[in-house]
């Protein structure tokens, strides 16, 4: 009786297994697949969150670089001639297409000798060696992004990374306008316009490919393939409030 009931309960733990249910080869490569397309999914979601923050940083980038040069251009080109004593000759000394220069008496004492009363904004000349404001870093125009400068005599020093151009164009007291006044017109001076090309610092791989001009204040077209590169420009036009008064 014993036996028999041995028997009996081996027979039943041997059905228990055999019946126990298992996974297939083909459930896990179901499983395998399904989890490979939700990874893919994220993956991707990630990567193009990752780079559109990249895009809108460099975008801020450049903007900031933009704004931060032209706040200080403003204040310093509205100062341009300032001369309270009558006696600085204060006024603009040299204006090209690439480059401001001038004087101003802000300590009121009858010269234009002091620390920062005399300005030049542009690229240096080995940023600029052809003097017309487009960036070449001693070589070809366009070859190269600059930093755009400030120079108060001990050289420039940068307002702005990775500017490809800038153009000063001068509006006369006629109201005619030119990026290339004589030494006879430096007094006519009365605003100057600024037209700024900036490019970002790193290139953006499926960025499109396609040409952009972009038009200056005195009417040239820059005209840049986007290379895959974002570009931001600003044209402005800054009163001089001490010149011709």
């Amino acid at each position: 009786m014993v036996q028999t009931s041995f028997y009996k309960n081996l027979s039943m733990k041997s059905g228990l297994k055999k019946n126990e249910s298992g996974v297939t080869l083909i459930e896990l490569l179901i499983v395998m697949l399904i989890s490979s397309i939700i990874l893919g999914a994220i993956f991707t979601i990630s990567s193009n969150h990752q780079k559109s923050y990249l895009a809108n940083d460099r975008l801020t980038e450049m903007q900031q670089n933009l704004r931060a040069a032209i706040i200080i251009m403003s204040r310093e080109i509205r100062e341009a001639g300032c001369d309270p004593t009558g006696l600085a000759d204060a006024g603009i000394i040299l204006a090209t297409q690439g480059r401001l220069q001038f004087t101003k008496d802000m300590d009121n004492n009858g010269d234009t000798d002091g620390t920062s009363e005399e300005i030049a904004f542009g690229f240096s000349n080995t940023n600029d060696s052809g003097a017309n404001g487009i960036a070449d870093g001693g070589g070809a125009d366009w070859s190269t992004p600059a930093d755009l400068g400030r120079d108060v005599g001990s050289g420039f020093q940068p307002i702005a990374e990775n500017i490809e151009a800038v153009e000063f164009n001068y509006i006369l007291s006629d109201d005619t306008t030119t990026t290339t006044p004589s030494s006879s017109q430096l007094n006519d001076i009365r605003a100057v316009q600024i037209s700024i090309l900036a490019r970002a610092s790193s290139r953006e791989q499926n960025f499109p490919v396609t040409v952009t001009t972009y038009k200056t204040a005195s009417g040239i077209d820059w005209s840049r393939p986007n290379d895959n590169y974002r570009r931001r420009f600003i044209s402005v036009t800054i009163q001089c409030r001490n010149l011709g008064y």
